[in-house]
């Protein structure tokens, strides 16, 4: 639910945060005793915020501070599904953000800027994918795809991703829910939903909300 810790969390573990109490420990070792700059750079992150650079290139946007790898940068915009909508775009990956800006920039949809954002995460390659909630501004079918080609990208990495949609939680090996700051149930999915808990109520709902929802549209029509 909203406000149970979920971003706190990801933000602890980046070290945006420092723990108020206990010791959140990698390989045994207080991570606060890790070089800072070197800690940050095994995590790859797509935060719920986050923003495009204006009157910057699409690449740059991409690779940001990295040098520009073009076999790399095509393979990652395959990947995340950006390739068919770059190519609509004036200059493809040299196309500037934001028209206001450049007269022939593009403003991304939401979907776009969110797509540009993973494909970044993807692009700096850490050890470990911390994403929170990247696809909200997406419908479920799109989300559903992107993190199913995000599945399928980081076969050899460690993800942690946060996301209302249960659907997705589905593709997850393990999951943890959060409750009141805590977290309330931890397990695969199978196990979670054979609970009976917090997880089998959210996934009913959801299920049921999808269920009923083009019945309760025909029955507005109707009327």
């Amino acid at each position: 639910a909203n406000g149970s810790g979920k971003s706190t969390f990801i933000k602890l573990l980046t070290r945006l945060y420092a723990p108020t109490e206990g010791h959140i420990r990698l390989n045994g070792i207080d991570i606060e005793k890790y070089d800072y700059k070197k800690y940050q750079k095994l995590f790859a992150t797509v935060f719920q915020k986050f923003e495009l650079l204006r009157g910057v290139v699409l690449k740059e946007n991409i690779a940001l501070n990295e040098q520009i790898d073009e076999e790399k940068l095509q393979r990652v915009s395959f990947e995340c599904g950006l390739s068919e909508i770059i190519k609509r775009y004036p200059h493809q990956f040299d196309t500037y953000i934001d028209k206001w800006v450049v007269e022939d920039g593009v403003n991304p949809s939401g979907g776009e800027s969110q797509r540009i954002a993973i494909a970044r995460a993807c692009y700096r390659d850490g050890d470990i994918f911390l994403l929170d909630e990247p696809t909200a501004a997406l419908d479920p079918v799109a989300e559903h795809e992107i993190y199913t080609q995000f599945n399928n990208i980081i076969t050899d990495k460690c993800a942690i991703f946060i996301t209302h949609r249960l659907s997705a939680v589905q593709l997850a090996d393990k999951v943890a829910v959060f409750d009141n700051g805590h977290v309330a149930e931890y397990g695969t999915h199978a196990e979670l939903y054979a609970k009976g808990g917090i997880y089998t109520e959210m996934f009913d709902k959801q299920a049921q909300f999808y269920r009923d929802a083009p019945q309760e549209a025909d029955s507005k029509t109707t009327e």
